[in-house]
């Protein structure tokens, strides 16, 4: 009797810890969440996000979520926060999916116009950058030699 009653407290026990190693799981859940413009405001300058061309998101290794409206907000707000996941939007707007802002490729000019003037726009690829890189004469950048 005794000893079937300490199987059960087992099973409960082992139920238990994957109940929360499940709820731990899901709670750190490190997605991108998709910028409300016109509503969300910027982590850093706190001014409202409107242009998508310049939207920027950072994920903390906790999955908590900072949205930026200029990749400059991005830039100086990632100092404070190592480990994150980091998050730019496509200037050309040809997709509504997020890019890798570490492997994602920049251009950097003041007809840009971003909201902070940053002037920094994004793309997939170096081909995604090339009628802007060859119409204003700009070199590629990438994340290590941002201005």
């Amino acid at each position: 009797m005794l000893r079937m009653e300490t199987r059960k407290i087992k099973n409960r026990m082992k139920h238990m810890l994957i109940l929360m190693a499940l709820c731990a799981l899901f709670a750190c859940n490190r997605v991108f969440e998709p910028v409300e413009y016109g509503k969300d405001a910027c982590a850093h300058c706190k001014m409202t996000i409107m242009d998508k061309r310049f939207a920027a998101e950072i994920i903390t290794p906790k999955g908590k979520v900072f949205k930026f409206d200029d990749i400059s907000c991005l830039r100086a707000f990632k100092a404070e926060l190592p480990g994150s996941m980091l998050f730019v939007c496509d200037y050309t707007g040809t997709s509504d999916a997020p890019l890798d802002a570490v492997t994602a490729v920049y251009l950097h000019h003041e007809s840009f116009g971003s909201p902070m003037n940053g002037n920094l726009a994004a793309f997939a690829s170096p081909a995604d950058a090339a009628h802007f890189k060859d119409s204003l004469q700009l070199p590629l950048l990438d994340w290590k030699n941002l201005p």
